[in-house]
């Protein structure tokens, strides 16, 4: 089986070398009798999708399904969080390709019994991010209430509209930022722009390191099954 190989490293540490991960990598296929096409290695944050260009690369090669399997130390090597891992499992899915966690193999479990796993490492992810957004909502209400005279936010009013209507948008206006943009302003009754969707857009992909189809494709599978 043709497999591909992922190192990452952080620029923080600068005594961290990704070839202590490869050579672990390599002499794990080596035993399982896998061959090896291609090898991707990133020196940056888990989070900095703008210079992790060889996970860039190796999403872009999976889509043309140069390799069967995407190998990695660890899931932190590749992922920066459990959400965003799962995302990624069934996008490869999807094309055919399983993603392999060296040394973590209760990660690596087919069919209900992997899923339910990676439900349950979201749940809590989910968890402890309301707790986040709580918290938040509180900060916000208090400086509401205490920040100024009239009680009215500071700046400009926010566009509220979730990144799944940004890319529903994007879709049914042809995947064009400019239709996707007359889309949403007639959604939220306020002028909306290009350049609003475009960067909404690749924002989100830069968390997810996705591209704009990945990402728009993802998310319209998502409200299908939500629906």
């Amino acid at each position: 089986m043709k497999v591909a190989l992922y190192a990452r490293v952080s620029t923080v540490d600068k005594n961290q070398n990704p070839e202590v991960q490869m050579a672990e990598l390599r002499e794990y296929c080596r035993r399982q009798d896998w061959e090896i096409s291609e090898e991707y290695i990133d020196l940056a944050s888990a989070s900095d999708f703008v210079h992790r260009k060889a996970w860039a690369r190796s999403m872009e090669d999976a889509a043309k399904r140069k390799y069967k399997a995407l190998v990695v130390w660890k899931m932190d090597r590749a992922f920066r969080d459990i959400e965003m891992a799962w995302r990624t499992v069934k996008i490869l899915r999807g094309y055919g390709i399983d993603m392999v966690f060296m040394t973590q193999p209760e990660l690596n479990v087919a069919g209900p019994a992997g899923d339910l796993i990676f439900t349950i490492y979201a749940g809590f992810a989910q968890f402890e991010r309301d707790i986040i957004r709580e918290r938040s909502m509180a900060g916000m209400l208090h400086a509401k209430k205490c920040g100024t005279k009239s009680g009215n936010p500071i700046g400009k009013p926010r566009i509220d509209i979730g990144i799944t209507k940004v890319c529903k948008a994007y879709q049914l206006g042809g995947r064009k930022f400019s239709a996707a943009a007359e889309i949403i302003s007639k959604w939220v009754g306020k002028k909306v722009t290009p350049g609003f969707v475009q960067i909404r857009l690749q924002r989100e992909c830069q968390a997810q390191g996705l591209t704009i189809p990945q990402l728009v494709d993802m998310e319209l599978e998502k409200e299908e099954v939500t629906a």
